[in-house]
């Protein structure tokens, strides 16, 4: 699965919060290294299978005692994936300033809002440490783009950073680049998204043009991608999923005071549209029923 290379850092404990894909994901691999890792998670299916899987040692009944406190919890609203929605991280921050230790470090994978960081930073008074970085996770390429791969890193002080190079670039072995403010990389996820989010919109935008107007989308898509600089999507069932919607609603509440129009505003526009086009040749395809 993932090279075996255990490290002399069995005394260290981290605490993976967040037991999701991502927060699972980053348990598996730290363990799989030889690292001691804990779990937390509101959710008792999550943790039965990270124990059932020794993805995790054990399930943390507190935040006491340890040294990483990395954070993948999710950040949408539980009754709609496409809100961004911080309380709860919010409220894991407030807990670990009750009872984590000093000096220990909160690394921050969730994607969230520009200036969270800062606000967590707030919350536990600068007696730990708070970085921001990124998840980057492709599921179906964990070899290339799993754990370990590279990431953006931005801390809310230079001790932070100094802390985290240690634990993410020398105990994970995970390649940084390291940024100048945890507002940065706040900011890198979220247009990282937003981007993916405009031209899968793209496609969706040529695939109604052609279907409205008989030109065969895939043939015409095939043939412009044979330019070595240009990459056309597939089109497929609309933008799914929750990170690409969350992440550029982000990105529209970063810019609305700054522009008049937006790019990414106008894409979800056409994704909804898409949607509305496809149920439309849905319902025209569908046979008479007597």
């Amino acid at each position: 699965m993932f090279e075996n290379n255990t490290l002399n850092n069995n005394n260290k404990k981290i605490l993976i919060i967040g037991l999701g894909q991502i927060g699972y994901s980053n348990a598996e691999y730290m363990s799989s290294i030889g690292l001691d890792v804990d779990g937390f998670d509101i959710s008792e299916k999550a943790i039965q299978r990270a124990l059932d899987n020794k993805v995790i040692h054990n399930k943390a009944s507190n935040f006491r005692n340890y040294d990483y406190y990395v954070i993948c919890i999710s950040t949408h609203r539980p009754e709609d994936m496409f809100v961004p929605y911080l309380d709860g991280l919010y409220d894991i921050a407030r807990k670990i300033s009750h009872e984590g230790k000093t000096d220990a470090l909160v690394g921050i994978d969730s994607t969230i809002t520009r200036g969270t960081s800062e606000e967590i930073k707030k919350i536990l008074g600068h007696r730990l440490h708070v970085v921001h970085v990124p998840h980057r996770f492709y599921i179906h390429e964990q070899k290339d783009h799993g754990v370990r791969q590279t990431r953006v890193l931005g801390g809310c002080e230079p001790c932070c950073v100094k802390e985290a190079r240690y634990f993410y670039g020398e105990m994970l072995q995970i390649p940084l680049h390291i940024v100048s403010s945890a507002e940065i990389a706040e900011l890198t996820k979220v247009v990282e998204n937003s981007y993916r989010f405009m031209e899968i919109a793209f496609a969706e935008e040529l695939k109604m043009v052609c279907d409205n107007t008989s030109v065969d989308f895939n043939e015409l898509r095939n043939a412009i991608n044979t330019k070595w600089n240009v990459k056309i999507f597939e089109a497929q069932k609309g933008i799914g999923g929750h990170c690409l919607p969350k992440d550029s609603q982000m990105f529209l509440e970063f810019s609305k005071n700054v522009l008049v129009t937006s790019l990414i505003g106008a894409a979800k526009m056409v994704d909804k549209q898409y949607r509305f086009h496809l149920a439309k040749r849905a319902s025209q395809e569908m046979p008479l029923t007597r």
